[in-house]
């Protein structure tokens, strides 16, 4: 159960961090932001990814924690916290779709109305 907690732990931490790197490098499919709506729906997900990438850091600190210290109130405790983070996780995933769907719900109706003038 060590070395499976340690794999864990370390996998998500080391994942967290290249999602962050990513998100601040940028990914390569990404155009400019070119518009107010684009410039401030990155800078929200920008923000709200990076809280979500530090939740996940922060469950694979938890799990290496929970890992040394062994089975008790103390890892009962840890299992708990990860797990409430990976619950508040997907929730700000589902809040990151809604975002993201209405980002691009605003976008095509811009490009639509710039289409009939």
């Amino acid at each position: 159960m060590f070395a499976g907690s340690l794999i864990l732990a370390v996998t998500l931490m080391v994942f967290a961090a290249w999602l962050q790197f990513n998100e601040q490098r940028g990914w390569g499919d990404e155009d400019d932001c070119k518009t107010d709506l684009d410039k401030q729906y990155h800078k929200r997900r920008s923000r709200s990814r990076r809280r979500t990438n530090l939740m996940v850091g922060i469950c694979g600190l938890l799990i290496l924690i929970a890992a040394f210290v062994g089975p008790g109130p103390v890892w009962i405790a840890a299992w708990l916290c990860v797990l409430l983070c990976m619950v508040t996780v997907i929730g700000l995933a589902a809040l990151d779709v809604l975002r993201t769907h209405r980002y691009q719900n605003a976008k095509m109706q811009k490009l639509m109305n710039q289409r009939d003038r």
